[in-house]
């Protein structure tokens, strides 16, 4: 199967796939994890200078670069998912949230997402954070910040969003989680619903 870990800047996407492949393996389960934006890429690498270096990409070109991952992922996708839990740390998911906040038709991008079949997820977990309480996170985080780590109104922008992508379960089965509890909690949470909803066969989308 495969699974998306989603949210805001500041809301532990990658903390909470790194200890979710964990429970998961320390259950003999085959878990793995993914991340995307992948900057040791070569698209990847267009990507880090447009959001470390201000490098400036029209709202296209930044769909384009992200979507691209996503693309040649695919197969790599659809053979892992048929026999571990493949996990990513952000995925299309995050191009329907930030990139239609830049200016793209979400229809235009549902429609391309079709046509070049990227992989649909089973679930996207969303990791529900206060906008506040994720922007003091990130402050206290010791690595350098990119642009939209440092865009606290943008970073509420993508909040309201993602309720939007949640509440109409826009493209894929979304799975709302309470971010604002401790790591613990959250990562616990997710394992739960995963066994029961996922594992168990009781609710495949």
């Amino acid at each position: 199967m495969f699974i998306v870990i989603e949210g805001i800047d500041g809301a532990g996407c990658e903390t909470q796939g790194k200890n979710l492949v964990k429970m998961l393996q320390d259950a003999n389960k085959k878990a793995s994890l993914i991340k995307y934006p992948d900057y040791e890429r070569n698209v990847g690498k267009l990507i880090k200078e447009f959001l470390y270096q201000n490098k400036d990409l029209t709202a296209e070109q930044q769909f384009l670069l992200y979507t691209m991952q996503f693309i040649m992922d695919r197969q790599m996708i659809a053979e892992k998912r048929q026999n571990e839990i493949l996990i990513a740390d952000r995925y299309f998911s995050t191009t329907l949230c930030y990139q239609t906040l830049e200016g793209i038709d979400i229809k235009m991008a549902l429609e391309y997402a079709n046509n070049f079949k990227i992989e649909v997820p089973d679930a996207v977990y969303y990791l529900n954070v206060d906008p506040d309480i994720a922007i003091q996170r990130k402050g206290g985080e010791a690595k350098e910040k990119n642009r939209r780590e440092k865009d606290f109104e943008f970073i509420r922008k993508t909040h309201k969003k993602y309720q939007e992508l949640v509440d109409g379960q826009i493209w894929a089965k979304w799975v709302n989680i309470d971010g604002n509890k401790s790591v613990e909690e959250v990562t616990k949470e997710i394992y739960n619903n995963l066994k029961t909803q996922i594992l168990n066969g009781k609710s495949k989308s």
